[in-house]
């Protein structure tokens, strides 16, 4: 599906042009203990003409059949584009932590590392760090998130394809 940037889009956001709007689609996924799994995504960026984007994404599990069944995890926060080819992101997620990730944008490619996780006392993972990436191949949103804890080093986590809705 083609899009079109608004020519009232913030200057600032330019690089990150090509992400605003809402992507939905299912991923994959792996963790020591819970083994392989198989999710629903949606992704919304929107932007309210702020030198920034908002960020929000949600999933669920899948029923037998590949239908939404139950919720899984959520995040939210805001994209920063700073300096040139830069970006910075800060992430909160009702499991008990914050991220903030600094990160660089090349075309339609965007690669992030955690600068600081803060985990709350109860927080589900003991959540430490991790690596994302993201890209538009052939007009569709891919991203890539391993994730470290305590407990494990560095490693795939969840990854997904998801198509402009």
């Amino acid at each position: 599906m083609a899009f079109e940037i608004n020519p009232d889009l913030n200057e600032a956001l330019m690089p990150l042009a090509w992400l605003i709007g809402s992507w939905q689609g299912n991923g994959h996924g792996t963790w020591p203990g819970v083994g392989d799994f198989e999710f629903g995504q949606q992704i919304d960026f929107a932007t309210n003409q702020s030198p920034y984007l908002h960020y929000l994404s949600q999933t669920w599990t899948l029923d037998a059949d590949g239908q939404p069944d139950k919720p899984l995890t959520m995040e939210t926060g805001f994209w920063r584009p700073v300096g040139t080819g830069e970006v910075e992101v800060v992430l909160s997620s009702p499991e008990g932590w914050s991220e903030v990730w600094a990160g660089s944008v090349t075309g339609a490619k965007i690669e992030l590392t955690t600068d600081v996780v803060m985990r709350t006392t109860t927080a589900e993972v003991p959540y430490t760090g991790g690596h994302r990436l993201y890209g538009n191949v052939e007009g569709d949103l891919l991203w890539a998130f391993d994730r470290a804890t305590t407990d494990v080093e560095l490693q795939p986590y969840m990854w997904a394809r998801l198509a402009r809705s």
